[in-house]
């Protein structure tokens, strides 16, 4: 392996080391997405079997919790997958540099910037997330009270 390779394959790590840790928190975004959908379909089935109108109101107060906790765990698994884009661009541009001697210096840097920015933003988002379903617990309990 020559220490031109070696070299190349050094400098792409940190990029492709970024992309599997931020694969880690995509996965727990993911499950976490697929468990609310989930509710929510449970509580639409409960809403259209049940008569009472105030049981009715609550299953609703509860779907909409929900979706708006689908709608921002949407955003944050968007913002880690375009950052997962821009690291993987990092990727290929340093391939690139180190087989036609190219500069990519600074389309690099400003693609680590955002691949960074973009998973504070999805964890920021996740924290939103996490407040969504404390207050659907909440409501949950107070109504069970």
């Amino acid at each position: 392996m020559s220490a031109e390779f070696e070299g190349v394959l050094r400098a792409a790590l940190t990029p492709v080391a970024l992309i599997s840790g931020v694969g880690l928190l995509l996965l727990s975004m993911i499950n976490r997405y697929h468990h609310a959908l989930n509710r929510v379909r449970q509580l639409m089935a409960e809403r259209s079997r049940t008569e009472d109108p105030h049981e009715r109101d609550r299953l609703s107060h509860s779907i909409q919790i929900i979706y708006r906790r689908c709608h921002v765990m949407k955003n944050a698994i968007l913002s880690i997958l375009t950052s997962i884009l821009a690291s993987s661009l990092i990727v290929l541009l340093t391939v690139i540099e180190g087989l036609w001697a190219l500069h990519f210096e600074p389309v690099k840097s400003l693609l680590l910037f955002v691949a960074v920015a973009l998973v504070g933003v999805a964890v920021v988002l996740f924290v939103f997330e996490v407040r969504y379903s404390l207050r659907a617990l909440q409501f949950e309990l107070e109504e069970a009270g």
